[in-house]
Parts: C-alpha cells; sequence; structure tokens
C-alpha cells in the first residue's frame, strides 16, 4: 500500500528539499558482502543461488523502511509498506533478456517457488518489459537488481532513465569470489 508523507511535519523535509534540485540526487556505494551461507544453503537443497540472494537483499530492502521511500509523478514524497523486485533474466532459447517482476513474500520458500514459475513462464518470444507491470502496478514500489555472476567489480554506475536520477533503488550484484578466506560477492546500489 502506498502512503502520502505530509513533507510540512516529515523529519526529513529540509534534507528532501535541498537535494531535490541537483541534476543527480543520487549516491552510489559499492560493498562486499559475504554470502557463503546463502551459497551452501542453495547447494544443499538444490536450489538456485541466484534466486537465495535475490530473496536475501528484497528482504533487507523491505526491512529497512528508508528503501521504501519514492517521489511519485505528481512529485509526492510516498511510502510503500513492502516492495516487490524488478530483475532481468537470460532466456537460454535466444539469448534475450527479459525484465521480470518478482512479488516479495516473507517466507523464502513462497518467494522461491513463485520466482521459479514466473521464471519458467517466460515467453522466449514475447516482449521483454511486459512483465514489469505484472499486477498493474506502478513502477515505484520496486527495486531493481541486476546481475553479473561473471564480473567482479569494485564499483558501478547504474543506468538511469530519468534526468534527476531513478524512481527507485538500483542494484547488482556481481561474482562471488574468495577473498581472504570468506566467500563475498560485490553489491552495488544507486540510492
Amino acid at each position: 500500500m502506498k502512503h502520502i508523507i505530509d513533507i510540512n511535519t516529515w523529519e526529513r523535509k529540509e534534507n528532501y528539499e535541498f537535494f531535490l534540485g541537483f541534476q543527480n540526487p543520487t549516491i552510489s556505494i559499492t560493498s562486499e558482502v559475504e554470502c557463503a551461507g546463502a551459497k551452501a544453503r542453495a547447494k544443499a537443497a538444490g536450489e538456485s543461488f541466484f534466486l537465495h540472494y535475490l530473496y536475501a537483499v528484497l528482504r533487507a530492502v523491505n526491512e529497512i523502511p528508508e528503501f521504501r521511500f519514492r517521489i511519485d509523478t505528481e512529485g509526492r514524497v510516498v511510502y510503500f509498506d513492502h516492495v516487490d523486485m524488478l530483475t532481468p533474466i537470460k532466456v537460454k532459447e535466444n539469448g534475450r533478456f527479459f525484465t521480470i517482476r518478482l512479488p516479495w513474500n516473507t517466507d523464502f520458500q513462497t518467494f522461491y517457488t513463485t520466482a521459479k514459475a514466473i521464471i519458467n513462464d517466460i515467453d522466449p518470444n514475447g516482449n521483454p518489459y511486459d512483465m514489469e507491470k505484472v499486477g498493474g502496478k506502478d513502477l515505484l514500489d520496486v527495486i531493481l537488481l541486476s546481475a553479473t555472476p561473471d564480473l567482479y567489480f569494485t564499483s558501478l554506475t547504474c543506468t538511469q532513465e530519468h534526468r534527476h536520477g531513478s524512481n527507485y533503488p538500483l542494484m547488482n550484484a556481481g561474482k562471488a569470489i574468495l577473498k581472504e578466506g570468506k566467500l563475498v560477492m560485490p553489491i552495488a546500489m544507486t540510492i
């Protein structure tokens, strides 16, 4: 559910107004995230490591309220009770990428089963962007996470559709590598 924030009583009013006019009011960071537990759980269950870390990222985003604030098309600050995830998927049949929308669910198995079904139902001859609008929702109640599983990176710049930054957080997960005895993967975000 979308809630409209009353700017006049919002504790971040001054910060919001200060950065609103900036050419690029976003910040980008890249951090390493320890991921051995997720990789081991996925392997033990014979499941996709990709879907395990998508769930972990989406869970973190839904647990941190600041990741669910947006500016809507009317210029209002809004807040969502929860957000879903957009992620591109490469289809094996023809190598095209399709952006899909994965709905948030607190229960991992429900999330996993739903995500697998959505991925398996991709029509390789369809429109690569049709699934973004599943459920008729606007694209404010989402985050976007791209995956580059063959690339370990230390910094990343995300593409942005709008001149003043994106309407939702953009994230990228890179290649998991063994570093100083720990399995880590880079996670970049533009918020």
